[in-house]
């Protein structure tokens, strides 16, 4: 299979593992990588507690590069999320210069500016690989000098924009706009996403959710079972950062500039559900937090707990709308086998319903 996307990462299929922080590990990014996609390192991923030291975060990270680099020769990529200045600036400042020292061969960066750390990449020889979520995000990223966009929807669990424009949508209109490749994310799971994501002009898809529930993935099993048992209505959307809000003003609500407010999506658990009734249907991010906490870490804490640790109990998920057609828990080899064997199944059923 041969896609733009393929030929600049060097990779087999256009399927790229989406970072989750504190997931995608080297293990999960490795396995992906040796299935033939890109593999991604996510922000923190690898353990299982919380640190507030800026050098060890950044060795945290190395550790993970080399490691995916023991466990695999091909490649894979590591996740930049953009810090704020004056919230966590330093620490996203000290893992690029950690994935610069190590040579990483891909780079995802996400929910800032693509001027910020796209120059520094590139001058290292790293692919750029830029996440948006609209069309004027892609154009500033292309004239940034990315090598790709991610293009995110808001089916997907991960930060997608306030617009929260569907992938459907989303991904032809970009593909209009732009002339680098688009990978496509946001509710893609199996093969006919995938096909569905090229029909619309994407050349690779991103995968995050689908990926949670694989037997590499470090996710608690009860995260899992959780995803398992997920139907078409088992999730919400739930916005963060007020879209008028001055980046002074957004210091105390974990430095949300303009790419990083926007929304991410909630499995309805019954922790989320109480939530819900006990607020008269209405939902925020920040009912998730403890009311007045101000420690940035809380949301790092209850992830891990969450994630790591299984406590489903006190704390809520991200999962993305496709959570509902994930059914069992392959290996990433078997789930990208999959994707890309049904292809053929699905081309020839396109070709006897469209005759000339």
């Amino acid at each position: 299979m041969k896609t733009r996307i393929t030929e600049i990462l060097g990779i087999l299929y256009p399927i790229v593992l989406a970072p989750m922080a504190w997931i995608t590990d080297a293990e999960l990014a490795a396995a992906v990588s040796e299935a033939g996609g890109l593999g991604t390192i996510g922000p923190n991923a690898g353990f299982k507690t919380v640190t507030t030291d800026v050098q060890e975060t950044g060795e945290r990270l190395r550790e993970q590069i080399r490691k995916c680099r023991e466990l695999t020769g091909r490649p894979f990529a590591v996740n930049f999320v953009v810090g704020v200045t004056g919230w966590d600036r330093d620490f996203s400042d000290k893992c690029l210069e950690v994935g610069l020292e190590e040579r990483i061969p891909v780079a995802i960066v996400s929910q800032g500016s693509p001027a910020v750390y796209t120059p520094l990449l590139k001058k290292a020889g790293i692919k750029v690989i830029h996440v948006c979520s609209t069309v004027r995000h892609a154009l500033k990223a292309e004239e940034a000098g990315v090598d790709a966009v991610v293009v995110s929807g808001t089916e997907g669990g991960g930060h997608s924009g306030f617009d929260q424009i569907t992938t459907f949508c989303l991904v032809p209109q970009v593909a209009d706009a732009v002339d680098i490749p688009i990978i496509a994310g946001g509710g893609v799971t199996d093969a006919r996403g995938f096909m569905g994501a090229l029909s619309l002009g994407a050349e690779g898809v991103y995968l995050g959710t689908r990926f949670i529930a694989t037997q590499e993935c470090p996710a608690h099993p009860k995260v899992k079972q959780a995803i398992l048992a997920a139907a078409d209505t088992s999730t919400i959307a739930v916005k963060h950062g007020n879209p008028a809000q001055t980046r002074e003003a957004a210091r105390g609500n974990r430095g949300f500039v303009e790419e990083r407010r926007g929304s991410v999506r909630i499995l309805l658990t019954d922790y989320v559900r109480q939530i819900l009734v006990e607020r008269g249907g209405s939902f925020s991010y920040e009912a998730l937090r403890s009311p007045g906490n101000s420690d940035r870490n809380v949301q790092s804490n209850r992830t891990v707990d969450a994630f790591i640790h299984g406590n489903l109990e006190s704390n809520s998920i991200t999962a993305g709308q496709g959570a509902g057609l994930i059914k069992d828990l392959p290996t990433c080899r078997e789930l990208i086998e999959r994707i890309v064997g049904e292809t053929d199944r699905l081309l020839k059923r396109l070709n006897s319903i469209f005759r000339p």
